[in-house]
């Protein structure tokens, strides 16, 4: 579901309402992080989560939501460290244009370095203790238009922004925009990320999401449209790293089926790093990829869990200069 933050009257998709905004409320447990490197030693147990039935109460909190990335923004335009740092989780990450991560140390200090023109098509996406942020801006000093995403987590002290990821047209070309494509008579095998992760999940609903990641790579590589579209939500929405406009559910299955009409099939990038946090029926997700022509990507996914499956809702890639 989303929300237009220009209009003062909150306007609704015609999407199921059971699904939007199912907020843990103040005082619960830290949600639980989990990554998938076999160095981790564990994760606190995952937040419960109470669902809010549609109403009075899902405008009050998409306006709590747009309130408070506001106030983010305009912490950003002063340069008010201090403000942001109340406002960003403990592992905020901020992935710039040229597809660099950095962290809340890194930044709070200098918060200016996330300063871009004004903001337009802005958009709330509501999904449980999950807020997504959307829209386009300039970034300086070359005008350059940029799609960024902002995602909001519901923490016991309030929403707290996770990640925050630019993507831009990139200075080189991609091969593809299709994300890369071999021919269909001798097209390359696709182990990672289509049958295998060199990670391991740490909870079931992580197994979950992987599996249907990799379901949904397999089903892409192999031109199955069918198959991607029951992993991927109706309300889905695609940036590539090519900067272009994003891609909603039907769009992105149509681009499947014209691979498969052109003789084609597409190679997704392999993962060379993923963590995954998950939140009640949300999850993010936050990896890195390497296509086989050796660009890297950053790639920021968020989940949903509707009908006891996880879907995703959203995805963006920026190209790593």
């Amino acid at each position: 579901m989303r929300f237009t933050l220009t209009e003062f009257t909150v306007r609704l998709a015609p999407l199921c309402m059971a699904t939007l905004f199912g907020v843990t409320l103040p005082g619960v447990s830290h949600a639980q992080k989990l990554t998938f490197s076999t160095e981790d030693l564990g994760a606190a147990p995952a937040a419960a989560e109470i669902r809010i039935e549609p109403g009075p109460a899902e405008a009050a909190i998409e306006q709590e939501v747009r309130s408070t990335d506001y106030s983010m923004v305009q912490a950003i335009a002063m340069n008010d460290g201090l403000a942001a740092a109340r406002l960003l989780d403990s592992e905020f990450t901020w992935i710039d244009r040229d597809g660099r991560g950095r962290t809340k140390p890194d930044l709070v200090n200098r918060m200016s370095v996330l300063s871009a023109g004004p903001e337009a098509n802005l958009f709330v996406h509501g999904y449980g203790r999950v807020a997504l942020v959307t829209g386009t801006h300039r970034l300086t000093p070359d005008n350059a238009e940029a799609l960024f995403a902002r995602v909001w987590v519901h923490q016991p002290s309030g929403w707290r922004l996770l990640l925050y990821q630019e993507t831009a047209k990139p200075d080189s070309t991609l091969h593809d925009a299709d994300y890369l494509t071999a021919g269909a008579q001798s097209p390359e095998p696709c182990d990672n990320p289509c049958r295998s992760l060199p990670y391991k999940a740490l909870s079931a609903d992580a197994q979950e999401i992987i599996t249907s990641f990799m379901a949904g790579e397999r089903a892409a590589f192999e031109d199955d449209a069918e198959a991607v579209s029951r992993i991927l939500g109706d309300d889905l929405l695609f940036v590539s790293p090519d900067g272009a406009q994003p891609m909603d559910k039907a769009q992105r299955l149509a681009a499947i089926r014209k691979l498969r009409n052109a003789g084609q099939v597409e190679l997704p990038p392999a993962v060379a790093s993923i963590a995954v946090w998950v939140f009640g029926n949300a999850a993010i997700m936050s990896a890195d990829q390497e296509s086989r022509f050796g660009e890297m990507l950053h790639a920021t996914r968020v989940w949903a869990k509707r009908d006891g499956r996880w879907q995703l809702s959203f995805s963006q890639q920026t190209l790593v200069q």
